[in-house]
């Protein structure tokens, strides 16, 4: 990736959705797609969790998945986002509807509590009552025994937000008055804690609340709403980055970025762009998206053993914190990064038919699995919701008199305070040699102002451009662009050419595998279609995860040479595939990775610089397949302590614990006990692995109640130890409890079957 440029001296706000129409191509089949997906949910099911809450009658059952197990009322505040925004982004007139239905909606549970109070939270009106006072414990994902509450309800703020920014003006002020209400309460709740218990608070993951209420404060001026944004600014994360120090290792990746969106809004822009540089140089892959199951992790090998890759939500904030520092700064470095997201990782993870994916893996051979909409409640679903909605915010923007052109998205554009439209035709971004562009001008009168084209970090040369026809010598004005000052008189075609190539890019930490790219459009190689376990996932808990078979590391393509080697051998064959000749005797085909679907990939490849090196690297391949796929294939169930979701979606529950994270490890201590519930439905369970780090501690091994083993560390190591205990088929609740003060941290359990023959 791209590192972020030096900032320019002049702002660049993007143009609001209402102004910018996609017309053709994939972006714009991006966004119907998604639009469609939003409509056929039930207003109903979506305002379920909130009508409970509010003491109201049921009018229909609530969503499933996880709309019923905690997060109840998420997906419906993502949905209000995604109305108002697809109204605004479209003008289709059914995602007005929905919008006014949802608002309305959220105001009759508004009124029925009367405290400004509404959420779906579980006992939320206890729950915020027991935060207030001080009394909810607060662990990394669970406060007072709630998942992640914060979290759930910053997204109907954000709901109403959007909807008080983008619905129709009737739909915007009833939500607005929901939202100064709902701001209000939080005010309220808040400020009957002190400083020492908010922060204690913060432990939990609670999403943008910082964004929420700068928001609401640059909405409505109300400066109470400034300082609790400014309370929502957790200095965990944020006085590491002031200093200047990268402190992100083992950190929940989602929980940062979401944290860091409203930075710039309250005056700490160069900490965000510290946050932002470091996760795109260090931790973003050649598609745009970050992250190891859900975390950020020090060991680059985890991006390519894993089969959760990087999460589609971290992608979705991370944009959202380039967008807002697009508009502080004008740096057209963070256009790079956002292009490379869009163009990859978001285009990739909707299926053309509809269903968003959650994890896309870059382990070689693997794949991704596709929401399907009334049974796939997940995050990455509500997020996806927005996210396809905004896919032509960042095509344009203007400063005091300037238009800018960052993406050439085929689309239009008008700037009515200017007398301006445009529009924009080109094959963007199918990749080819060569995307040729074209933008029309009309002026509702002669308009002088510069014209600012994006020359994108991919483009190879000089781009040229000509107005109707003819040649023109652009300025330098704006760092990242070419200008073109002139009087518009209307019917002007401005055009230039973008001319891309191959190249080669390592493995952030790792440069024994790589992967290659067309301009900025990363391509991966087929896969079969077999054993896709789970490719349209159902409500089951952790359905999101593609839990199909590993293929083993040695049937991924050994690539030999340098980058410049790589990219010299890649051409394109003409039909929208590239050829790797890697020798020319056993080529190898590549596809854009957004436009593959129901298949496996491979995306990053091992590589070596030498054929010398080919029986070396072979060998360690195999050595990691022997001990990562062993273990697969007995595996039954597993549950991976200190993170979020695999704890959740196997029945957390405990006191007294606390989590950590060192060399890529997360784990679970407790001084009373923990417990999960794995799952055995074909009762073939064995043996219950307990894998632990050798620090001082001792813990009994209960499963259904009944001891089956102890901990026990007395010289301490810090290494990984592992104990294997006998269990019958049947149910298995594990617990593990501490004796005589603490019991070692524990990194996973793993339910097993038999050893193979």
């Amino acid at each position: 990736m791209s590192t972020v440029a030096t900032p320019s001296s002049s702002v660049a706000v993007p143009f609001g959705l209402s102004a910018v129409r996609l017309t053709d191509g994939p972006f714009a089949a991006a966004q119907r797609t998604a639009l469609e997906y939003l409509l056929g949910l039930r207003r109903e099911r979506l305002l379920a969790p909130f009508r409970r809450e509010a003491g109201l009658p049921p009018v229909a059952e609530p969503y499933g998945s996880w709309e019923s197990i905690g997060l109840d009322g998420h997906i419906g505040g993502h949905a209000l986002s995604a109305a108002a925004l697809q109204w605004a982004a479209t003008g289709d007139e059914r995602a007005a509807v929905l919008a006014r239905a949802l608002v309305d909606g959220l105001v009759e549970c508004q009124d029925a509590l009367g405290t400004g109070y509404v959420g779906g939270v579980p006992g939320g009106v206890a729950l915020w009552e027991s935060v207030a006072s001080g009394g909810a414990e607060a662990g990394s994902f669970d406060l007072g025994g709630a998942w992640v509450p914060w979290y759930n309800v910053h997204k109907t703020y954000a709901g109403l937000l959007d909807a008080a920014r983008h619905a129709p003006a009737d739909v915007a002020s009833r939500a607005r008055a929901a939202v100064v209400r709902l701001g209000d309460w939080g005010v309220a709740l808040s400020d009957r804690l002190d400083d020492e218990a908010f922060a204690r608070m913060l432990r939990t993951e609670f999403g943008g609340m910082c964004e929420a209420y700068g928001d609401l404060a640059e909405l409505t001026g109300d400066a109470r709403y400034a300082r609790l944004a400014r309370r929502f600014a957790d200095a965990s994360l944020l006085a590491p980055l002031r200093a200047g120090r990268d402190a992100l290792d083992g950190l929940h990746a989602n929980t940062q970025i979401a944290k860091v969106v409203g930075w710039p809004g309250i005056g700490e822009t160069p900490a965000a762009a510290a946050f932002v540089a470091t996760v795109l140089d260090r931790r973003t892959l050649v598609f745009g998206g970050n992250s190891v199951a859900e975390h950020f992790t020090p060991d680059p090998q985890a991006h390519v053993l894993h089969r959760e890759g990087p999460e589609s939500c971290n992608t979705a904030n991370m944009l959202e914190v380039e967008r807002r520092l697009y508009a502080a700064t004008g740096d057209a470095g963070l256009l790079d990064a956002a292009e490379r997201q869009l163009v990859n990782h978001v285009l990739s993870a909707q299926h053309p038919d509809g269903g968003f994916v959650y994890f896309t893996p870059a382990r070689p051979g693997h794949y991704r699995v596709y929401s399907t909409r009334d049974e796939g409640m997940w995050c990455c679903v509500g997020t996806a919701l927005e996210t396809y909605a905004r896919l032509g915010e960042l095509a344009y923007a203007h400063d005091d008199a300037d238009l800018l052109v960052n993406l050439p998205v085929p689309s239009r554009l008008h700037w009515p305070e200017r007398g301006v439209r445009v529009r924009l035709a080109s094959t963007y971004p199918v990749p080819a040699p060569v995307t040729d562009v074209a933008l029309t001008v009309e002026v509702d009168e002669p308009t002088a102002f510069g014209l600012h084209v994006r020359r994108p970090a991919w483009a190879r040369g000089q781009v040229v451009l000509t107005v109707d026809g003819v040649e023109v010598a652009p300025t330098d004005e704006r760092e990242g662009y070419l200008t073109v000052r002139r009087t518009w008189r209307g019917g002007e075609t401005v055009a230039w050419r973008l001319v891309a190539g191959p190249s080669a890019e390592r493995l952030p930490g790792d440069d024994g595998w790589v992967a290659l790219l067309w301009g900025p459009v990363a391509l991966v190689a087929r896969g079969d279609a077999d054993d896709l376990d789970g490719l349209r996932a159902d409500d089951a808990r952790m359905g999101h995860v593609a839990h199909g078979p590993l293929r083993p590391l040695t049937d991924a393509p050994l690539l030999v040479g340098s980058d410049d080697d790589l990219a010299a051998a890649l051409r394109p064959r003409g039909d929208g595939t590239f050829r790797l000749d890697r020798p020319a005797a056993d080529p190898l085909v590549l596809e854009p990775l957004h436009g593959l679907h129901d298949a496996r990939y491979t995306l990053y490849f091992p590589v070596v610089a030498d054929v010398s090196d080919v029986a070396r690297r072979r060998a360690v391949l195999a050595a990691a397949d022997d001990a990562q796929l062993g273990l697969a294939a007995r595996t039954l169930d597993a549950v991976a302590c200190g993170q979020q979701q695999p704890e959740t979606d196997h029945g957390y529950a405990g006191s007294a614990t606390w989590t950590g994270a060192g060399d890529g490890r997360h784990w679970r201590a407790t001084r009373d006990r923990f417990s999960y519930r794995l799952a055995d439905p074909e009762g073939r369970g064995a043996v219950l692995r307990v894998t632990y780090l050798a620090e001082p501690g001792r813990a009994r091994v209960l499963r259904d109640g009944a001891e089956v083993g102890v901990l026990e560390v007395g010289d301490a190591d810090g290494g990984l130890r592992s104990v294997d205990l006998p269990v019958a088929a049947g149910s298995h609740e594990v617990a593990l409890v501490a004796v005589d003060g603490t019991t070692p941290p524990v990194v996973a359990v793993h339910l097993l079957a038999p050893p193979l023959a």
